[in-house]
């Protein structure tokens, strides 16, 4: 069994949204293994295919070996809910490899990243900035952790 969650990610979370993932990420980090991994951003300017490149290969460098890897791209599965995604959570803590989320950058996630990876994950259709999916995630796998150790944490709906 690991509970090794790795998050690697291009970019460092600045303000307002460095407030929120740290506070995520410290409390994932009370319930399981956390490793955060950032790697620079390249500049947008580079052109799409040096920018995918370049933050690829950081990333790539990065995975914990052995890692299931899942990419966060739009395309991806949804989950049905928060619950569903906490299943899914719990079933990856029982699994003998670490769990490694991969979150790009301005433009994205390198595509052989996302076609190399074991499985993709999207959190909605909607294009959030990469600052803000990484924050979306944290709070996900930390509202996922505290519902697998049963602490109370707002429900879907208004915190029923």
């Amino acid at each position: 069994m690991s509970r090794l969650i790795q998050f690697v990610v291009v970019g460092r979370l600045r303000p307002p949204l460095a407030g929120a993932g740290a506070d995520f990420e410290q409390r994932i980090g009370r319930m399981a293994d956390l490793r955060v991994d950032e790697v620079a951003a390249e500049p947008v300017q580079h052109g799409d295919v040096q920018v995918f490149r370049r933050e690829g290969e950081r990333m790539r460098a990065k995975v914990s070996p052995g890692a299931h890897v899942v990419a966060l791209d739009v395309r991806g599965r949804q989950p049905e809910s928060s619950e569903a995604l906490a299943a899914w959570v719990g079933r990856r803590l029982e699994a003998p490899t670490p769990t490694c989320f991969l979150v790009g950058g301005a433009i994205g996630l390198d595509p052989s990243l996302v076609a190399v990876a074991d499985e993709r994950l999207s959190l909605g259709p909607l294009t959030l900035p990469h600052q803000l999916a990484r924050v979306v995630l944290a709070e996900q796998v930390y509202r996922a952790l505290a519902d697998l150790a049963g602490h109370p944490y707002p429900r879907a709906g208004g915190g029923r």
